[in-house]
């Protein structure tokens, strides 16, 4: 079944223009008036589900517990086991959950590129990584030197024993997904308290409290996980330069079926502290993510509880700081990791790649 793992806007405005057809493309294939009605119907669906989960317009849906035709496109969450929203018992310490995992990832015997901001989140995978790979296994990739200051004892100890690499302004290219392994944070914030976007039921800052805002929050957040935690990594690939890859390369860190059991528990036990990426004020974001904080304690108690909220300026991706449309690479992904370009996108304006 022909299926997708990431989407652009780009790849679903090529299919509007191509649905469309005007009489100019001889060779582009005709569609009927019920086709296009249906086209629009399920466009306006995934539209509407895209707001309700607080996603951009220009994003893209992947249900992890759906068969993939939920919406248009046809998805595949194949690359991820399900885990089903219930209490687990037992559990391991979420120190040892972490350690687990960068074993898992270590036993996968290639380089691990770890992207890496400076913030709690990539300093906790550089840690666990750090305690069971050996050095040389690491790449740590940034976006120039700002992520290094802003952490400068993790360069010191272990940064600089391994490899790095240093990107200027194309961060969404920088992977070697088709040599090594590929591993972000993005998923944290989805599991241990992001609200999305917009942050609350208001856009207006002024009228956010936290108090007044969390019953919504927490009623929401498991429909957002559904929908949204497949697809949270994929915006550091928009930009590769590859014909395909293997999918297993693709190892976001807190994409694992372990932290996100060990989150619908603290999420249950009502333990999950809410924050907004943009307006969490320093005071309420040293309260988030206190898992991950004592995870880092163990190394560094003073970085763990004082670190406050690092955010992606647009100069990580020259396009993002531009006065006109991005045009990346990457117009989508298929299940088996073919990637979608401008050059090949006709082969993949079938309708097997829809759900009509």
């Amino acid at each position: 079944m022909n299926s997708f793992v990431y989407l652009s806007d780009d790849y679903r405005s090529a299919w509007k223009t191509y649905i469309e057809n005007l009489p100019r493309f001889e060779h582009w294939e005709r569609f009927d008036n019920d086709f296009k009605e249906e086209f629009k119907f399920l466009l306006e669906l995934e539209s509407r589900q895209l707001k309700n989960v607080n996603r951009q317009p220009s994003w893209y849906l992947n249900d992890k517990l759906g068969g993939g035709e939920e919406f248009l496109f046809r998805t595949s969450n194949d690359f991820y086991p399900v885990v089903e929203y219930k209490y687990t018992d037992n559990l391991p310490s979420f120190t040892d959950i972490m350690l687990e995992r960068a074993t898992e990832m270590r036993d996968m015997g290639k380089i691990i590129d770890v992207f890496y901001s400076g913030g709690i989140d990539s300093v906790a995978i550089l840690l666990a990584l750090a305690e069971v790979c050996p050095y040389d296994q690491i790449n740590v990739v940034t976006s120039g030197w700002e992520p290094i200051k802003e952490y400068p004892k993790a360069y010191k100890d272990i940064i600089s024993f391994t490899k790095h690499t240093i990107d200027e302004g194309n961060i969404f290219g920088a992977a070697d997904i088709s040599n090594n392994i590929f591993t972000t944070g993005c998923e944290a914030d989805r599991l241990f308290g992001s609200t999305g976007y917009p942050h609350s039921r208001y856009i207006n800052s002024e009228r956010y409290t936290y108090e007044e805002d969390y019953e919504y929050h927490h009623s929401r957040w498991w429909e957002i996980t559904q929908y949204t935690l497949l697809t949270q990594s994929f915006r550091f690939l928009q930009n590769i330069k590859v014909d395909s890859f293997d999918m297993s390369h693709y190892q976001p860190f807190f994409l694992s079926p372990q932290i996100e059991k060990f989150a619908i528990n603290q999420h249950i036990d009502r333990e999950i502290v809410w924050h907004t990426n943009y307006w969490s004020k320093p005071e309420e974001f040293l309260k988030t993510k206190m898992s991950i904080r004592d995870f880092i304690a163990r190394w560094d108690k003073d970085y763990a509880y004082s670190m406050v909220k690092t955010n992606m300026p647009p100069d990580v991706q020259s396009e993002m700081s531009l006065p006109i449309p991005t045009n990346y690479n990457a117009m989508a992904i298929t299940s088996n990791g073919q990637v979608v370009n401008r050059k090949n996108i006709m082969k993949y304006m079938k309708q097997d790649y829809l759900t009509i």
